[in-house]
């Protein structure tokens, strides 16, 4: 017969539970349960076996020993404060509950292993302000100069890849470091967490990589706000834009998702370059995609910049998002599971070869255990040295 567990806190069972999005009824069906007897352990009516103990430790990516604890730990509630500020009321999936958690334990990783001082020499996050700015055009010209990349350097990378690679290369070195991960929910694209010392990025690495690119520039415009933000999926603002919204202390939701949807398309495809290349009255599918692949964006980007400059209408807009929508899950449904590449590379990706080489660094110098190293990086500690590969591999390019 099943032992149940003494001493454990049933306020921290709740307290777990809410902090990973999960409702009571899809816990009690993960452990084929009804519901009535996780609302008794979280009561403390009833006691769950240590073998459930361990599922719901695992479920909820905490250690076991927390539930324990006299009362739960301090963090901050991200997810909460992002629901509070989001023009989208749909609630945040389990999965990204528990990313934001990461993400704010990287933020912690980067002050330990940096002793509390970010390392690069030029800061973006503190040297360019949106509220400092005379437009939404203004500050992503000064955001190009200070990452010192033009239009044609932009437009001479091979593709979307590559240029996402650059990009996020260019970002990193100015102060901000970017995360990827695999979100498993489509509804998300990407989200960012302000810091006075490591402002982190972090993409959804499901989604191509022209809306990777849209993301990172729309998550640097929520920390020039000096906001923690969050990227839905879904249509490009499309509506007017006011340049006086940098200027005000209070911002709605809205308003600020739509500065920074104006400023992500303003900084990739910036007008003055796209009107020299604006050659035809009209716009079909094929004269978008042209321009998209020019500037290593998606088309609703080009899409956006064209109903803005009254070359396309909202009418429009609404059609061309609506086929391109259909279009997209068309092709979603045809496609065939990737088996998926190395665990490694995906690991390396995700933790990008700057947080990596830092990590690997310090433990090189001695101011880390290898078991710290494996804990900053997320990993066990026998796949470090394939995952040192691969940095080194990196570095020999």
């Amino acid at each position: 017969m099943a032992e149940y567990i003494n001493g454990i806190n049933p306020d921290i069972l709740k307290w777990a539970r809410e902090r990973s999005g999960y409702a009571v009824e899809a816990i009690a069906t993960f452990l084929k349960k009804d519901a009535s007897i996780v609302n008794d352990w979280e009561s403390g009516e009833r006691a769950p076996t240590y073998i459930q103990l361990e599922k719901l430790a695992d479920k909820y990516k905490r250690p076991i020993a927390i539930f324990f604890f006299p009362e739960p730990p301090e963090e901050p509630n991200i997810a909460e404060n992002l629901a509070l500020r989001s023009s989208d009321n749909t609630p945040l999936e389990p999965q990204i509950h528990i990313l934001l958690r990461q993400a704010y334990a990287r933020q912690l990783s980067l002050m330990e292993l940096n002793l509390g001082t970010n390392p690069s020499e030029k800061k973006l996050f503190r040297d360019l302000q949106a509220k400092s700015a005379k437009s939404v055009a203004s500050l992503a010209q000064q955001t190009r100069i200070y990452l010192d990349i033009d239009v044609d350097t932009q437009a001479e990378w091979s593709a979307a890849a590559e240029a996402l690679e650059n990009w996020r290369d260019s970002i990193e070195e100015a102060g901000i470091f970017v995360f990827k991960d695999a979100f498993q929910d489509d509804s998300v694209d990407g989200f960012c967490l302000v810091h006075d010392e490591f402002p982190v990025i972090y993409l959804n690495n499901s989604r191509p990589p022209v809306r990777q690119i849209f993301s990172l520039f729309h998550e640097l415009a929520h920390l020039l706000i000096g906001e923690n933000g969050i990227t839905r999926s879904g249509i490009f603002s499309s509506g007017a834009f006011s340049s006086g919204i940098i200027r005000r202390t209070k911002l709605t939701s809205k308003e600020i998702e739509d500065f920074c949807d104006q400023f992500a398309a303003e900084f990739l495809v910036p007008s003055d370059d796209l009107n020299t290349r604006l050659n035809y009255s009209i716009y079909d599918d094929d004269e978008i995609e042209e321009l998209a692949n020019h500037y290593k964006v998606s088309r609703p980007v080009i899409l956006l910049k064209l109903v803005k400059k009254g070359i396309l209408t909202q009418e429009n807009y609404w059609e061309k998002m609506d086929q391109w929508t259909e279009d997209y899950k068309r092709k979603r449904t045809d496609r065939t599971t990737s088996s998926g590449g190395s665990y490694y590379n995906t690991r390396a990706a995700y933790l990008g070869y700057r947080f990596m080489e830092l990590a690997f660094g310090k433990y090189r110098d001695g101011h880390c255990s290898i078991e710290q190293l494996a804990e900053h990086l997320n990993v066990k500690v026998k796949n470090l040295p394939r995952l040192e590969d691969c940095l080194l591999r990196k570095a020999l390019r």
